[in-house]
């Protein structure tokens, strides 16, 4: 049995490419499950409503098992055991990571916008069916990482794949499936602090310390204003208790792409050069993964 998991915190991307990886392994001939490390946001969960799709079950541990990986390949993402697995395969479209393995493995990792875009080429090489539930995962997996194509992560393929991927899903008004799908990717109504944080944190190894950075997308800014100290005390907490260099958390107003980035940690001083009146405000940037963490990257080295 190989068990494909996505990465902590998982976002739609992990969820949905860990469910479509698995049938990819299933058509073939392979037993596989798809496994989650973390609880389904609410747009990921309006995504396999859409679907018709029960969630992975929930990762209990992967020592002395074998596993694909997608949507990372960066350690500190993997469950906490991963160093006792066998990684067979992995499919990402993130810079490749820290993941090393023993024997060689088969890995797909494109510069597009999202996993399940590489997952859908995947199908194709190999004539394997795509059927509509898997359809609607990989396109709304696609919609939901590039933002309705308005990210600069966002690819022809991606859109290619989107178009292909509506026909099978059976999906008539593209324009409105987008617009349901952006008002569940940003309904905070009710979250705490600590669960905002937690809702997309990745944690990444830089010059020998451990960083995260979160990542809210909002309709506007206003849904936090009543927030920030919240949202500020959550993060040195994190840097506290877990001996973080840098917590930080990127607030995106997606109709806008503009992102205020709250920061705490050691690390805080190199930051404070490029706030105004206590607030670091980044203009055009919607993209963690191509925007929020290369700048930061450029900065703190």
């Amino acid at each position: 049995m190989i068990q494909v998991v996505g990465h902590k915190n998982p976002d739609s991307d992990s969820i949905c490419s860990a469910l479509v990886g698995a049938e990819l392994l299933k058509a073939r001939g392979l037993e596989a499950k798809a496994v989650r490390q973390g609880e389904l946001n609410r747009e990921t969960q309006h995504i396999l409503a859409q679907a018709g799709v029960e969630q992975p079950e929930m990762c209990t541990g992967v020592a002395g098992e074998k596993i694909w990986l997608v949507d990372y390949s960066d350690l500190a993402q993997g469950p906490d055991d991963i160093a006792d697995a066998e990684i067979m395969g992995i499919v990402d479209h993130h810079r490749l990571g820290d993941v090393t393995t023993v024997n060689p493995l088969e890995a797909w990792i494109w510069p597009v916008g999202c996993t399940c875009t590489i997952m859908f080429n995947l199908f194709k090489m190999e004539n394997a069916e795509i059927t509509r539930p898997l359809a609607v995962l990989m396109m709304s997996a696609i919609l939901s990482d590039t933002v309705g194509f308005a990210s600069p992560t966002c690819t022809q393929k991606d859109k290619d794949a989107v178009a292909e991927l509506a026909v099978i899903a059976d999906v008539q008004d593209l324009d409105a499936f987008i617009k349901d799908l952006l008002i569940a990717k940003t309904d905070i109504e009710g979250l705490s602090a600590a669960q905002l944080v937690e809702k997309d944190l990745k944690a990444y190894p830089f010059n020998n310390r451990d960083v995260v950075v979160g990542q809210i997308e909002l309709a506007t800014l206003e849904q936090v204003d009543g927030m920030i100290d919240a949202l500020e005390a959550d993060l040195q907490r994190r840097c506290d208790e877990e001996g973080l260099a840098m917590a930080a958390l990127m607030l995106t107003d997606i109709t806008t792409s503009t992102t205020r980035l709250l920061y705490k940690g050691e690390w805080n001083a190199t930051l404070d050069q490029y706030a105004e009146n206590g607030m670091l405000m980044m203009q055009d940037t919607l993209s963690r993964k191509k925007q929020g963490w290369p700048w930061l990257q450029t900065v703190l080295a």
